[in-house]
């Protein structure tokens, strides 16, 4: 915990809602087709720009503001999108493609219930990758985000992702187009939180919206949501490093305590049974384990997770799906860091998470 002019600030999720928001407005392409024409020149996004007011308790939480804090702090954006190929993966068949966004966040208007005032600020880091086997075909997917606070480390989080599909999903475009009304060169929303899109007349896009449950929002004339991101002409990819930290730990046994650190990912999925039949990869630190159990899953319907998804098709961008399936869900707790697997009935790794 960390304290800013007498407000307590908690490292937990800290970038949890600021990734909620920065991915709606990540407008770059994973693959050519993805990017957008603009008078015969292929373009792509080049930065993202704007605020953002943290209008619910939900959202002022999720960056580790407490009870003590008053709603409606604001966070600053000014990021840069670059088209990235990783290089390295130990695992691929073809070489992944993706995203970099990367820049500095500050949050400020930090008010306790006594009036005081603080402000925090950092690099927000965010690498979102996936592989081909063939066209619209995708077998894995993974997603790392970093935050660095200015200010010492108490703060500090890393998030990493991967996604195993088998078979590979098939990446459909336009699934959500009947949740918008589009208009020329407007876009709403039908349903759910507020949206707005707008092409403005520099060939940039402005975005306005409001959170969920917000109660302050009032669409235009006083959005949660207001970010602006411009475009340039389609660059070649920026080479980065593939993350190959994860080694699979074996021969484990169940704990008494339970896992923490994953438990609101936990609570996505219908888990019944606890088993000793622990499958997970994690980054293989070597700490000691505090905290071990596995579930069996049980899925009824052909449920699918597709995290915001109405976000994302605003912009006309491929949203991540993840089809839940019966399996076991294992989770495994170290002291300030923990792992979370799904594999299925056969023991195929299909979803792996690390927090720190």
């Amino acid at each position: 915990m960390i304290n800013v002019n007498g407000l307590n600030l908690q490292a937990n999720h800290i970038v949890e809602y600021i990734i909620f928001f920065i991915v709606i407005f990540a407008s770059t392409s994973i693959v050519t087709s993805g990017n957008v024409i603009e008078n015969d020149t292929l373009m792509e996004v080049d930065s993202i720009q704007g605020t953002v007011t943290l209008s619910t308790r939900a959202a002022m939480s999720a960056l580790g503001l407490g009870d003590d804090t008053r709603t409606g702090a604001t966070a600053i954006l000014n990021l840069t999108v670059n088209s990235i190929e990783s290089e390295g993966c130990t695992s691929c068949n073809q070489t992944p493609v993706g995203i970099q966004i990367i820049g500095n966040v500050e949050i400020e208007n930090i008010r306790n219930q006594m009036g005081g005032l603080g402000r925090l600020e950092g690099v927000l880091s965010i690498t979102y990758l996936k592989e081909y086997l063939d066209l619209n075909f995708i077998s894995k997917e993974w997603l790392t985000i970093g935050w660095n606070a200015s200010g010492g480390t108490e703060l500090d989080t890393f998030t990493h992702i991967m996604i195993n599909h088998n078979p590979p999903k098939w990446e459909l475009n336009n699934r959500y187009k009947a949740a918008f009304v589009t208009l020329d060169e407007h876009k709403e929303s039908r349903t759910g939180p507020w949206l707005f899109a707008q092409n403005l007349i520099d060939e940039s896009l402005n975005v306005q919206g409001c959170l969920p449950d917000s109660l302050s929002c009032e669409k235009s004339q006083n959005p949660d949501i207001n970010l602006t991101s411009s475009k340039k002409i389609i660059e070649a990819p920026i080479i980065v490093p593939h993350f190959n930290d994860l080694i699979q730990l074996n021969n484990l046994e169940s704990t008494n305590t339970t896992p923490e650190k994953n438990k609101n990912l936990r609570e996505l999925f219908t888990i019944n049974n606890e088993i000793n039949n622990h499958n997970i990869l994690c980054d293989g630190n070597f700490e000691e384990i505090v905290a071990l159990k596995s579930w069996e899953i049980e899925i009824s319907n052909n449920n699918i997770i597709a995290p915001m998804s109405l976000w994302l098709d605003i912009l006309d961008l491929p949203s991540s799906t993840f089809f839940q399936t019966n399996g076991v869900w294992t989770e495994l707790d170290y002291i300030d860091s923990g792992c979370a697997t799904i594999s299925d009935n056969e023991n195929n790794i299909i979803l792996s998470i690390i927090n720190k």
